[in-house]
This record gives C-alpha cells, structure tokens and sequence, in this order.
C-alpha cells in the first residue's frame, strides 16, 4: 500500500480535476452544440442510425459520440453534462486502462509516469471535458496500439496472438466508429510493425468490420449516396485538399500545437532526444505513430488542435518507457524545475484563456494584463511548484508537482469558467434571449453563436430574409456577443 499510496493518491486528485465543474460552461464553439444536439435527438426520436440536426440528416462524423450522449439524455443528464459526461468517464477509464497493459509491457514506474503525464496534459484534459469525437477516438486508437505491444516483444508467435488481434480490432472498430476512416489511416505503422504475423490479420480485419460494419451498412440502406457522398468524399477526402472546410492552416500548424498539447511536460520530450539507446519494437512503434501521425495530419490543407490528439499517448507511453531500467527519483532537477515554471503559468490562463478563445488568437495586451494583476491567491499557485522542486523532499516532488498542478487546474475552473460562459460560451446570451426568441431572426452571426443558441433554442433560429418580419434581430457584434436590436430598426 505505501508504494502504491502516491498513485491512489495522484488518481484521486486527477479524478477531481476531471469531474469538477463539468458544466460550468455552456456548450462551445460550432461543433460541441451541433454534436450535443445530434446525439439529444437520437434520444428523443429513437433513431439511433441516422444522425440528424434540427431534423435534417448530418453525416460529418460517425456515431460513437452521439450514442454516448444519447445515453446521458436518457438517464436525465443536463443539456451539457449528456455530452460531457459520457467522455469525461471514457477518458478516465482509458488512463486505468493505459495503466495496466503499459505496466506489463514497461513496468509500475514507466506506466505511472506515462499515465499521469497524459491525464494531466493541456490537450488530453481540455478535450476530455468536452463533447467533441477527438477523445473517443483517440481512447479506442490507442488502446488497440498499446494492446499490440505485447505482439513485438515476443521472438515466438505468442499463444494468445486471436484474442489479441481481435481485441485490436475491436478497438479500431469503435474506433472507426468515432471518426470514420482516420483511425484506419493512423494504423499504418502499426500494421506495419505486425507484418510477421500477416496471416492472421485476417482476424483483426473481422473484428473491425464485425464492430463498425453494422452502422455502416444500416446508414447507406437508410440514406443511399448522398452518405457517401456527404461522408466519405466531403468529409474525409475533400479535407485533404479543399479550402470550402474554412480550417485551412501552414503545413507546420502542428508542431507548436503537438508541443502545446503536452503542456506542462513538453520539456520531457527532451528525455527522448538524449545519448541514443536501444529502442526495441515497442518502443519504435511508439515513436512510428507519433511521427506518422504529425505527418499524416500536416499534408491535409485542413487543419483544428483536435486532431493530433490520438498521438498524445504514444509520446507520453515513450516518455514514461524511459523509466523502465531506472526510477523517478533519478531524474534530474532541471527537468523538474522546467516543467514547473510552466506549471507556474496555470493561473494566468485562467485570464488569458477566455479573452484568446473569444478573439481567436493570443493576444500579447492580454498576456501583459495577466502577469500586471496578479492577486494574492495566484501568487500562492504561481510560487507552490517553485518551492516543491527547490525544497521537497526528492522522492516526493513529481508526486507534489502534479498535485499543485490539479490544484492550479480546479483554480482555472473556478475563476476562467464564470467568463467563458458569458464572453465564449452561448448559453450566457441565451439566458439574456430566450424571453424575445420566437420572435426572432439572425442576420449573418457567426457558427459559434448561432450553433450554441440553437442547441439550447431546440431549434433553427431562422435568418432575417425579407419573407418575415420579425420583432427582434441577432446582429454579429466583432469578437463581441452578438446584440439583440429592434426588427423594425
């Protein structure tokens, strides 16, 4: 128990920072509400095949998260917790999962490390709270890598090579299932890494189809081409080369999004860029799907934060191997000391995250306004991680770094969460209109306002055409939300 108290201890706290406060904001940015909104009305019509919004069948993504939302609408979950819920608990059984199957391969202190660098990373925490498809297919992605390990360690043909495979499959199903064709193409390396055992592929190529076939076929038979058409060809293959998705970015998008992703650790990547060693197959497959992954996202001409994220645990499982012939307690200071100072920055995103997600862009008059009115609780949040890796006992600093790191994460909550709901967030607006909205229009504002108070109208807010006269109109007001103005002005 005593060598197991640190990680009881640590999970209880991850715990925490994962379920506080899971709707202290409103649904957010054009696709949380448009996903929410599927999945609430798969609940309430009974249609579990045909994904529809405000009643209009809508074939961006699969079904996996709009059937885990559905379910939270069944057992009475609010309009945001049905959605958040459902992902917050898959992420958090995925890091128990994690635990187990990297321990076996890589030992107790490389599955501690890896599992709570990941459950406390910037990108794997934000996307864990929210209702996107990014979390789910990254969980079932990378349990099928990490069930695969064990496969290229062995100089035999292992005596559990089927279950092993078809579990693979299985996830990779699910899989395809949370985002269609994606998790097919990621596979590549490790497909490849498994060609010894080409025979018996078959297995896992069964599994998969067994898992996500069913849906697949049920929706053509219900929709035909336009499926297809909407689906694959829009979707998956127009991504790649097309500007009409309005997300095109630089080919280097994601290299300073993948380092953001794993803050506050990033410094740690530096652990795997010391004096070579010998990487085993495990571990090239682990590198393999990071790199292939940052490859494969960056030649599509469309590009959003989220889609990196399935390639976070395999950095994180390459990280905490590092740890299999030596302990924690070796590591070095100046690692620790790095990681701190960016752990000291949590508080000041609690100001700095509401205004950049409301402008869309880091704002450096923000940042100088964040470190000039720094309070007194701040401070204490600021100083506690300095002080842990300059006084702490050695064998307690990790542990006590990712503690004040839970604390600073609740503290961004409690204090940013109250803003975004009012400047980000639909649901304060909503608040405001919802007494004039059946008698409304909107005249141009953006998808993240309109989506968001659509979801909680229940339905389209019509725009302002002409046809109808209305007595209210939503006007766009620049980063601002958008004003409410006199139809007849």
């Amino acid at each position: 128990m005593r060598r197991y108290f640190p990680l009881f201890t640590l999970a209880i706290a991850i715990f925490a920072v994962y379920l506080y406060n899971l709707n202290g904001t409103g649904v957010i940015s054009a696709d949380e509400p448009r996903y929410a909104a599927i999945g609430r009305s798969m609940a309430r019509t009974g249609d579990w095949v045909t994904p529809k919004l405000w009643g209009s069948p809508w074939f961006e993504k699969p079904p996996l998260l709009y059937w885990m939302t559905a379910v939270g609408t069944e057992i009475g979950l609010g309009p945001e917790l049905s959605g958040r819920l459902p992902v917050a608990l898959l992420s958090l059984c995925f890091l128990i999962a994690a635990f187990f199957l990297l321990r076996r391969e890589f030992g107790s202190e490389a599955a501690f490390v890896s599992t709570v660098l990941l459950g406390t990373s910037a990108g794997w925490l934000a996307y864990s709270e929210l209702c996107l498809t990014d979390l789910p297919l990254s969980v079932f992605f990378s349990l099928a890598v990490f069930i695969a390990l064990p496969l290229l360690r062995a100089d035999k043909v292992p005596l559990n090579l089927a279950p092993r495979l078809a579990a693979m499959g299985i996830c990779l199903g699910l899989a395809a299932l949370a985002k269609g064709l994606v998790p097919i193409a990621l596979a590549v390396p490790l497909i490849w890494f498994l060609r010894r055992h080409w025979r018996s592929c078959w297995i896992g190529a069964a599994a998969c189809i067994i898992v996500a076939g069913p849906w697949y076929g049920a929706v053509y038979a219900a929709n035909g081409a336009p499926f297809v058409e909407e689906f694959f060809l829009k979707h998956h293959f127009e991504r790649l080369y097309s500007a009409s998705l309005q997300h095109v970015e630089p080919w280097y998008y994601y290299l300073p999004v993948f380092l953001a992703g794993l803050f506050p650790w990033t410094p740690l990547i530096g652990l795997l860029c010391r004096k070579p060693t010998h990487w085993d197959q495990r571990r090239r497959l682990l590198a393999a799907m990071a790199l292939f992954g940052l490859l494969l996202f960056s030649a599509s001409l469309n590009k959003l934060p989220g889609y990196i994220l399935p390639l976070l645990p395999s950095i994180f499982a390459l990280i905490g191997a590092e740890f299999q012939a030596k302990p924690l307690v070796q590591l070095r200071r100046i690692w620790l000391v790095c990681c701190a100072c960016l752990i000291a920055l949590v508080p000041l995103l609690a100001t700095v995250l509401p205004q950049t997600l409301r402008l869309g862009r880091l704002s450096w008059s923000v940042v100088s306004v964040a470190f000039g009115s720094i309070t007194r609780t701040e401070f204490f949040y600021i100083a506690l991680p300095l002080v842990i890796v300059l006084i702490a006992r050695r064998s307690w600093r990790p542990v006590l770094l990712v503690l004040s790191l839970a604390a600073g994460a609740i503290y961004l909550k409690e204090k940013s969460f109250p803003v975004l709901d009012q400047a980000v967030s639909a649901r304060g607006l909503w608040r405001k209109v919802q007494p004039l909205s059946a008698d409304m229009c909107q005249q141009g504002i953006s998808r993240d306002w309109l989506y968001g108070l659509q979801f909680y109208r229940g339905s389209v807010i019509p725009p302002c055409n002409g046809s109808r006269e209305f007595r209210y109109v939503l006007r766009p007001n620049g980063h601002e939300p958008p004003i409410v103005q006199s139809g007849r002005q």
